[in-house]
């Protein structure tokens, strides 16, 4: 029984690796570079529950990989955990990971930066001009 959640749970976590890979433009490594970004991106959602297991599920993962043995006779690996990589794919596939969700909270904040800087010189731009009308108009 644990060889066969072993393996799923492994067989999960290479998606994920490659999922990430392709999110970031590498070749390797890139659920770990997931994690040092979620790591550097202090305000995404529910980095404090996921990061943690992140972490976890990529030292289990590398035990698997390069421990003699590990994929038959491991027991720290359950059926939640291989459940859990497998809905974080899932989740990261449709870009509803918490990265993702950061990455785009941040850009409407920035896009509602860059308007709101347009909206305040155009309000500018029509002061200085009713004020050039209204000095016309009283010099007259």
């Amino acid at each position: 029984m644990s060889r066969k959640v072993n393996e799923a749970f492994f067989e999960y976590y290479v998606q994920l690796d490659k999922l990430c890979c392709d999110k970031f433009g590498i070749t390797e490594k890139g659920a770990t570079e997931y994690i040092t970004r979620l790591n550097n991106a202090r305000f995404a959602p529910a980095r404090d529950e996921v990061l943690p297991k992140l972490v976890k599920y990529r030292n289990l993962r590398n035990s698997l990989a390069h421990d003699e043995g590990a994929m038959i006779s491991s027991t720290d690996i359950t059926k939640q955990d291989a459940k859990w990589v497998k809905d974080f794919v899932r989740a990261l596939d449709k870009k509803r990971d918490p990265l993702s969700l950061y990455l785009r909270k941040a850009q409407r904040h920035q896009r509602l930066r860059k308007l709101r800087r347009v909206l305040i010189i155009a309000f500018l731009v029509i002061a200085a001009v009713a004020a050039g009308v209204i000095t016309f108009l009283v010099l007259k």
